[in-house]
C-alpha cells in the first residue's frame, strides 16, 4: 500500500518535471527584447549615416534572432548522448576550424586580428564555436574519468587550442575559456592546491602576453588613467563614463542617447551598457545586472538537479554554459564602467553581433534539452516506483 506521503511526494515530483523552466525562458526573452529596442536606438542614425539605410543593422540582427530562434528549437530535439557519444568529433572540429581562418580566402582578416570565417551568407568568429566544442568534449572527458588523474590531458587541450585564439589576437576569448575551464574544474572538484597553482602559472603566462604586444599594454595604461590620452586610447572609456553620468537614476529617455551620436564607438555591440545606461538610467541598468544573475543561480540549479538525477555530462554543460554566459556578461559590464581594460566583448543577448547571438541560443537550446531529460528521468524513476 503507497503511503499518502510517497503518493504526494511523487506528485510533486511529476509536477516539478512537466514543461520547461519558464522563468528561465522569460529572463532570456527579455534581456532579447532589451537588445533588440537599444540595438535599433543605437544604428538608426549611425546606419543612415553610413550605409544609406537606417535599418541595416536592424534587418540583420532579426535575421540572426530568427536564426538563433530556429536553431534553439532543433537543439532542443537532440538529446544530450549525442554530444557525449560524439565528444571527440567536436574537439576535433573545435581545432580544425580555429586553424582554418588561417587559409587564404577562408579566413577574414579585420583590424589586424584573423579570427573570422567567411562563409560568403555569414562570417562567423570561430573562437565563439571552438570554445563551446572544447569544453563539451571536456564535460564528456571528466565525466568518464576522475578530474584528478586526467586534468593535465584537459588542460593540454586548453593550452593548445588558447594558443591558436592567441595568434589570432582574441585575448578576450582565450580568457573567458580559461576562466570558464577554471571555473568547471573547481566544481567538479579538482583538488584545490593544484588548481590554484595551475591558475597562478595562467596568470604568470598572461603578464608577458599583455606586456610585449603594445596595444594591449595601452588597453591596460588607458584603464588605469584614461584621462592621459583622451584622444586616444583613453576616449573610449572616457565616452562610456561620460553615458552612464548623463543617464543618471533614470536615464534621458528611450532613443535620447547623445553618445551614440558617433562620440562612444561600438555603442551597439561593445558598449551597448553604456547606451543602456546613458538612455534608461541605472535603475535599468541594474534590473539587467539583477537578470543575469538570476539567469546564473537558475542554471547552476538546473545543473545540481542533474547532478541529483545522475545526469553527470548534462550537469557539467550547464555549469560551463552558467560561467561562459555570466563571465562574458560581467567582462562586458566591467570594461564598461571602467573596472577593467577595453576588450571587444558584446553583451551576452543584447549586443549586436551574429555569431554571438547564435551561440547564446544554442546554449538555451542545450538548457532546455537539459530540463527535458531531468523531467525524463524523474518521470522514469517515479514510474519504476522509486
Amino acid at each position: 500500500m503507497i503511503l499518502l506521503s510517497d503518493l504526494i511526494k511523487r506528485n510533486l515530483l511529476i509536477s516539478e518535471s512537466k514543461g520547461i523552466d519558464h522563468t528561465l525562458i522569460i529572463c532570456f526573452a527579455i534581456l532579447s527584447a532589451t537588445g533588440f529596442i537599444m540595438i535599433t536606438s543605437a544604428t538608426l542614425d549611425y546606419a543612415l549615416q553610413e550605409m544609406s539605410n537606417s535599418f541595416h543593422f536592424i534587418i540583420k540582427h532579426l535575421i540572426y534572432l530568427s536564426l538563433g530562434l530556429f536553431i534553439a528549437t532543433i537543439i532542443t530535439k537532440i538529446k544530450l548522448s549525442f554530444y557525449h557519444d560524439y565528444s571527440k568529433a567536436f574537439l576535433l572540429l573545435a581545432f580544425l576550424i580555429s586553424l582554418i581562418v588561417f587559409i587564404p580566402g577562408l579566413g577574414r582578416e579585420i583590424n589586424g586580428a584573423r579570427r573570422w570565417l567567411d562563409l560568403g551568407f555569414i562570417t562567423v568568429q570561430v573562437s565563439e564555436v571552438s570554445r563551446l566544442f572544447i569544453m563539451i568534449w571536456i564535460c564528456s572527458f571528466i565525466t568518464k574519468n576522475d578530474i584528478n588523474k586526467s586534468f593535465n590531458k584537459c588542460l593540454l587541450m586548453i593550452f593548445l587550442l588558447c594558443s591558436i585564439i592567441l595568434i589570432q589576437r582574441d585575448f578576450g576569448s582565450t580568457a573567458l575559456l580559461v576562466f570558464t575551464f577554471f571555473s568547471l574544474m573547481l566544481i567538479v572538484g579538482l583538488n584545490i592546491k593544484k588548481l590554484f597553482s595551475y591558475l597562478l602559472l595562467a596568470v604568470i603566462i598572461s603578464i608577458p602576453l599583455i606586456i610585449f604586444q603594445p596595444y594591449r599594454l595601452k588597453r591596460i595604461i588607458s584603464f588605469l588613467n584614461p584621462w592621459e590620452d583622451p584622444t586616444g586610447s583613453g576616449y573610449q572609456l572616457i565616452a562610456s563614463l561620460l553615458a552612464f553620468g548623463k543617464g543618471g537614476i533614470f536615464g534621458l529617455g528611450l532613443g535620447s542617447s547623445v553618445q551614440k551620436l558617433l562620440y562612444l564607438p561600438e555603442s551597439y555591440n561593445d558598449f551597448i551598457f553604456a547606451l543602456i545606461a546613458e538612455e534608461l538610467g541605472l535603475l535599468f541598468s541594474l534590473m539587467i545586472i539583477i537578470l543575469f544573475g538570476f539567469i546564473f543561480f537558475r542554471i547552476i540549479q538546473l545543473a545540481k538537479k542533474s547532478r541529483d538525477n545522475n545526469l553527470i555530462f548534462a550537469s557539467n554543460l550547464s555549469y560551463t554554459i552558467s560561467f561562459f554566459i555570466t563571465y562574458q556578461a560581467l567582462i562586458h559590464i566591467m570594461v564598461n564602467v571602467g573596472l577593467a581594460p577595453t576588450k571587444g566583448m558584446g553583451l551576452p543577448l543584447i549586443s549586436y553581433g551574429g555569431t554571438n547571438l547564435l551561440m547564446m541560443f544554442i546554449f538555451i537550446g542545450l538548457l532546455v534539452r537539459v530540463q527535458i531529460e531531468n523531467r525524463q528521468k524523474i518521470s522514469q524513476a517515479v514510474k519504476r516506483g522509486y
